[in-house]
């Protein structure tokens, strides 16, 4: 396959990065962007000049993958990085000149893809994701921005999106781990089957008959959701890492005749069918890489496929926004501040009240159904941490305003008369009263002023 005229700019741009000294250089490019073929450019030119290439990555779906496109190339070299990372002593003796990486994101392989490349000092290595985390990017300190997804969807090599979130779960008291949501309370959740009817109904609505993938949070999870949907007569397979190859095929097979698979986290990166209609989200999940990367499934384009639909059950969306949204994945933190509110909503995307759709902030009315839209008066999370603080210095600097203005009134002559009795708490107003003649002073004057007249003294 040839590469596309984008693909062909932002290589340019590599090799520039590269020119001007980078070794480490990460290559960020949108799901469904075809890194692969990119991958498999890169390779050629390598072998072509006879230098040796090792492709990692640490999925063994992906090295397959990448397998079938730059295997058979001269001197290069497709295994997972945990293979890699197994003979580091071979792969020292007969090092490579250049390291691609692909999926560099995935987690749990950082200091393994560490210890391969120095098995190449000298080599150059790229590394390859949509979604990078922010550790990424100290292994890789060099960046190329390739091609985004709102760029990609503009231009229609990615398929448009269409969301339905017609489901809210409350989250907020969920514990997160590492990151993620704490899997037992989801799943205790989860099993409450709060949201399968409307699950089913609308996969009726969205997901009959054409190519559906839903996601669940475990295999437990996966397996019981598949027991609800069959009862409601509806055929559909489980998905897992734990299939052998032959199940994976025949299972991929039906969906891809329009059947319906639920799965986990296989098919959530470097699996790539284009006719894949219909996403059911059922996974809630606080990872944005996560969650884009399960989008990037069903944002394939194929000829006969108008757009993907996203039926959210989750609230993913909302709280994780769109795949053509902007993100800072070098300081998600940032991120946050900026771009969600202090209760979790991402700001970067609206629900229309009406019909339920999720698009991207930015419109005064629903592109689905066509509501007007009232205006947004959600504020980020910094805005509202700065307008209480606002707030909190405000009501400080009363206090001690009005701290001070007691102490320069003085007491109220009932306060007074308390322990001085009432002819003598009179006479004292009366004096303050007359100083604050003298001195001029209107604040005082008419506090005391209040307080005789209040006594029954005229004034």
């Amino acid at each position: 396959m040839g590469l596309r005229k984008y693909q062909s700019e932002d290589i340019a741009a590599l090799r520039e990065t590269l020119r001007s000294g980078a070794r480490r250089v990460l290559f960020e490019a949108s799901v469904g962007y075809g890194k692969s073929v990119v991958i498999e450019h890169l390779s050629a030119a390598y072998s072509a000049a006879d230098r040796r290439v090792w492709v990692l990555s640490n999925r063994s779906a992906v090295v397959n993958q990448l397998r079938d496109r730059a295997g058979d190339l001269s001197g290069v070299s497709v295994m997972t990085v945990q293979a890699a990372d197994r003979k580091r002593d071979r792969l020292a003796a007969d090092p490579a000149a250049l390291i691609l990486v692909d999926e560099v994101h995935m987690g749990g392989a950082a200091a393994q893809y560490r210890r391969v490349l120095e098995c190449a000092p000298g080599a150059v290595a790229v590394g390859f994701t949509g979604t990078p985390r922010p550790e990424t990017f100290e292994v890789f300190s060099a960046h190329v921005q390739g091609k985004g997804a709102a760029w990609l969807t503009d231009r229609g090599f990615l398929a448009q999106l269409k969301y339905a979130v017609p489901n809210e779960l409350d989250l907020h008291h969920v514990k997160k781990r590492c990151g993620e949501f704490d899997e037992s309370q989801i799943v205790e959740i989860m099993a409450e089957r709060r949201i399968y009817s409307d699950a089913i109904e609308n996969f009726r609505i969205y997901g009959l008959h054409v190519p559906t993938l839903g996601f669940c949070v475990n295999i437990n999870h996966a397996t019981d959701t598949a027991e609800q949907f069959r009862r409601a007569g509806h055929k559909c397979e489980v998905l897992t890492g734990k299939d052998k190859a032959d199940e994976v095929d025949r299972k991929i097979s039906s969906l891809k005749d329009g059947g319906l698979v639920f799965s986990i986290d296989k098919v959530s990166a470097g699996f790539d069918l284009p006719d894949l209609r219909t996403l059911l989200s059922l996974r809630p999940t606080a990872s944005p890489q996560l969650w884009v990367q399960q989008l990037g499934r069903v944002a394939r384009t194929s000829k006969s496929k108008e757009f993907g639909r996203v039926v959210d059950h989750v609230g993913n969306g909302r709280r994780l926004g769109s795949l053509t949204m902007t993100r800072n994945w070098r300081d998600p933190e940032d991120d946050r501040q900026k771009r969600q509110t202090e209760d979790g909503q991402c700001l970067g995307v609206r629900q229309c009240d009406n019909c339920f759709a999720m698009f991207d902030a930015g419109p005064s009315s629903c592109p689905e159904c066509g509501a007007s839209l009232a205006k947004d008066a959600r504020i980020p999370t910094a805005e509202a941490v700065s307008l209480r603080e606002i707030e909190a210095a405000e009501m400080d600097a009363k206090a001690e305003a009005d701290k001070a203005l007691r102490k320069r009134q003085g007491q109220p002559i009932r306060q007074m008369a308390a322990y001085l009795g009432w002819d003598t708490a009179v006479k004292n107003m009366r004096k303050r009263h007359e100083r604050a003649i003298r001195d001029g002073d209107d604040v005082v004057l008419a506090f005391a002023t209040a307080e005789l007249r209040r006594a029954g003294v005229s004034v």
